[in-house]
């Protein structure tokens, strides 16, 4: 069977625009990782976000349905945007001279329970409110200091 010239002509194109394809796709997937990357020195609490299941405080649930996120107690804002402040939720990376300098102004530790698929162990964050910044304790074990305000972490209406 024999090609006319048009058709050659066409897997011509076709194979040039794939080339050309091949060869900017490492650039692009490079682009793509260093957009979605962290600055230097900035950690993120949770990096399994897609996998949480609930968040479980010691005065609050958010829970993962069909419909979104639900909540056992009245929030100002949706608990779905609750739960994303908190799975998206980054900071500065504290170093170990500095946790110990800190020791003394902690107060009483508070757990977050990250409940996730029933074959994985829930994670286990551990935070303290500070005068100026929260200090939390990821999933790594990487303490993190967070600057955000107590409203913008526990948004709960007065009832």
């Amino acid at each position: 069977m024999k090609l006319k010239r048009q058709t050659w002509n066409n897997i011509l194109i076709f194979s040039v625009v794939i080339f050309f394809g091949l060869m900017l796709l490492p650039d692009y997937l490079r682009h793509q990782r260093q957009s979605n990357a962290m600055p230097e020195g900035v950690i993120a609490l949770v990096d399994s976000r897609s996998e949480v299941l609930s968040l479980r405080f010691a005065h609050l649930t958010l829970t993962r349905t069909l419909d979104g996120w639900q909540t056992d107690k009245p929030l100002v804002i949706s608990p779905t945007e609750l739960a994303q402040r908190w799975l998206g939720l980054a900071g500065t990376q504290v170093d170990e001279a500095t946790l110990q300098s800190l020791r003394p102004q902690r107060t009483a530790p508070r757990t977050l329970e990250l409940t996730r698929s029933p074959d994985k162990e829930p994670i286990r964050i551990t935070y303290y409110q500070q005068p100026q910044f929260w200090l939390m304790q990821n999933e790594q074990g990487q303490w993190l200091a967070v600057s955000v305000d107590r409203r913008y972490l526990f948004p709960l209406t007065k009832s």
